[in-house]
């Protein structure tokens, strides 16, 4: 199938798309415990949609979605979770957009990233409508509510001996600390996540069910090198006294550095698969790298190191016949 080409869907195929969907944005707001990382999916669902059905049918089929999720938000008095799961969905079709313009997965990226921050700074003030604090300010106090109830419960534990008490106070205390200036770059930490892991996850599901591919493979995606400059600029004014611009070159590291652990495991994947790694250890090596720290910064490491390096050779010219 190519590009252009979209799939006509028969009516079992719309209703059986248009339940599982309206499921998926549902379940999150009536037990958030149990099903809130359904969220992280519902951008990869309107991007597939999207994609192998393409914009007129995909988008009557996300609107009808819609259309019950809201209904059933309304008889459960959750409307808030609602405006929140709506606030994840544009970046799809930005996504979408950009991948039949044959963008670059660097500047679509970027795309899905400013919409979805926009998305949520409106969601953000909708919920705050009414209220006598900001929605932003809630989710600090929240916070901050929850590390001072930790905090009294250790103190009051007798299982805990002084020395370690000792360790969790001055942890704690930091966390009430150091949260309230991270917050930005935590925040912008999901906005990355959730616009990388549509993009990726998207990109194979459509390449896949299409025939056409939105993106490149991504063991093949690679940031600008120019974007280096932007690190050095913001390790510089990390630096500077002024606690404001200090605030927002930390802001800025962290949510740079998220980006380029994204770059060093497109290398990773690239090598695993270059070496033939089986599926089984090709997986425990992903959720061994991810979730250890190490690994992490393993991740990052090789992310910038690419810059000059150039591990993939994806900037060697092929040489001529003649040489």
């Amino acid at each position: 199938m190519s590009e252009g080409s979209t799939e006509n869907p028969e009516i079992r195929s719309i209703l059986r798309n248009i339940l599982l969907f309206s499921i998926a944005l549902v379940l999150p707001g009536l037990q958030w415990t149990l099903f809130g990382w359904l969220h992280m999916l519902l951008p990869v669902c309107v991007f597939y949609l999207l994609g192998r059905y393409g914009i007129r049918s995909g988008n009557r089929m996300v609107l009808s979605s819609l259309a019950l999720a809201l209904l059933i938000y309304l008889l459960a008095r959750r409307v808030d979770f609602f405006l929140l799961s709506v606030s994840l969905l544009p970046v799809s079709y930005v996504l979408i957009q950009s991948a039949r313009r044959r963008e670059s997965p660097a500047i679509s990226g970027l795309k899905g990233v400013l919409v979805l921050a926009a998305c949520w700074i409106l969601a953000f003030a909708g919920l705050s409508i009414g209220a006598e604090t900001s929605f932003y300010a809630q989710l600090l106090l929240t916070l901050d509510k929850g590390i001072g109830e930790a905090l009294q419960y250790y103190r009051t534990s007798e299982n805990i001996s002084s020395d370690s008490l000792l360790l969790l106070e001055t942890t704690l205390q930091q966390m009430k600390v150091i949260i309230p200036v991270i917050m930005p770059a935590m925040l912008g930490s999901f906005i990355l996540l959730i616009t990388w892991f549509t993009m990726v996850s998207g990109n194979k599901l459509v390449t896949r069910t299409c025939g056409w591919a939105p993106w490149e493979q991504y063991r093949y995606w690679q940031l600008p090198d120019k974007l280096i400059w932007i690190v050095i600029i913001s390790g510089m004014i990390i630096l500077v006294p002024t606690s404001p611009m200090r605030s927002f070159g930390i802001n800025v590291l962290i949510l740079l550095s998220i980006i380029y652990c994204f770059q060093g495991l497109s290398i990773a994947v690239f090598f695993l698969e270059k070496w033939n790694i089986p599926i089984f250890f090709r997986s425990f090596f992903y959720i061994m790298i991810i979730f250890q720290s190490f690994g992490t910064v393993l991740l990052l490491v090789v992310g910038i190191g690419d810059i000059w390096l150039d591990f993939r050779k994806l900037h060697q010219k092929p040489e001529e016949p003649g040489d």
